[in-house]
């Protein structure tokens, strides 16, 4: 079986192509459920390097394009996947 290249976040975040960190990931997430119940999933996502200005900051900080307000653990590019064999 091929060893996947996880990666921790926030320690690392996908980095920038062509000015943009646009590339498909696949993220570890927990979250809260209605019932306030711990949950974890894994699931997709992209991850946008300069989402939103920070003003304590002063700089831009990265976002998660649809799992923002959840808890992302870890991720990992959809392209470093091993395909199935015809």
């Amino acid at each position: 079986m091929t060893k996947l290249n996880w990666r921790k976040f926030p320690d690392e975040a996908p980095e920038k192509e062509d000015g943009i960190a646009q590339k498909l990931c696949i993220v570890r997430i927990r979250f809260l459920n209605g019932r306030e119940e711990l949950c974890e999933a894994t699931v997709y996502d992209w991850y946008d390097e300069h989402a939103e200005f920070d003003e304590w900051l002063d700089d831009y900080v990265g976002k998660w394009s649809e799992h923002d307000n959840d808890e992302i653990t870890h991720w990992i590019y959809a392209h470093e996947l091993p395909l199935p064999k015809e």
